[in-house]
């Protein structure tokens, strides 16, 4: 599976392509491990990271940079951030975006049943539904 993300790590597209995006990742678990059945517009109101490794004072609080105020991170031999893994969490309520779900399940039930009708239908008037 194919996890694109636009330049704040949002969720944009899962393993289709999208016109724009800034991060593309490469995920050895399914669309189903991952997220169930949710729902496109569920999923993205995620965010998929990466994660460095924090450096810390002494007295365990995050190390800051002096001028910027910025998080410090442990740098490898490279001068690189030391990466610990990837983050998937909601920027969206939470409560918000199961709402979206439950609207997208209600919505796929009427499909199926506007499906059924229409082929019940057609099969009465003896009238041949192709792709139903």
């Amino acid at each position: 599976m194919k996890i694109y993300t636009n330049n704040n790590y949002e969720i944009v597209s899962i393993d289709k392509e999208p016109s724009i995006f800034a991060h593309v990742f490469g995920i050895d678990q399914t669309r189903a491990e991952m997220f169930g059945n949710w729902c496109d517009a569920c999923i993205q109101g995620y965010k998929y990271e990466p994660q460095y490794e924090f450096l810390f004072n002494e007295d365990g609080s995050n190390a800051r940079d002096e001028k910027t105020g910025e998080l410090l991170y442990k740098l490898d031999d490279e001068g690189n951030k030391k990466f610990v893994g990837y983050s998937l969490y909601p920027f969206i309520d939470y409560q918000t975006l199961m709402m979206i779900q439950k609207q997208y399940e209600e919505s796929q039930k009427q499909i199926i049943s506007l499906n059924a009708r229409l082929v019940y239908l057609s099969m009465m008037n003896g009238i041949d539904v192709e792709g139903v």
